[in-house]
């Protein structure tokens, strides 16, 4: 599939690029590469492949349970001014 230079001109204008004319005829190839590489997986046929799990499903451990644990690393309250549990910062502005 070939994309025109117009096209690739709205897809840029809508990605918010400005590309010259080089650019877009680069990308235009770019982009008929990619269209062909789906057009390709598109046609395979999928319907006897089976659905593979990730690991997650069949572990035996189950979920983890939630712990509350402090989120300040020592560095962290070595690094910074603290008050109470919030981190002080300097001032940047003067007022």
């Amino acid at each position: 599939m070939k994309l025109s230079k117009e096209e690739v001109e709205k897809l840029a204008d809508l990605a918010k690029l400005q590309l010259s004319d080089e650019e877009i005829n680069l990308y235009q190839e770019q982009l008929k590469d990619v269209l062909s590489y789906v057009d390709k997986i598109n046609e395979l046929d999928l319907e006897k492949i089976k659905e593979s799990l990730t690991g997650a499903e069949d572990s035996k451990l189950g979920p983890r349970p939630d712990k509350v644990e402090s989120s300040q690393p020592e560095v962290i309250k070595q690094a910074c001014n603290m008050e109470g549990e919030y981190m002080a910062a300097p001032k940047v502005f003067d007022n």
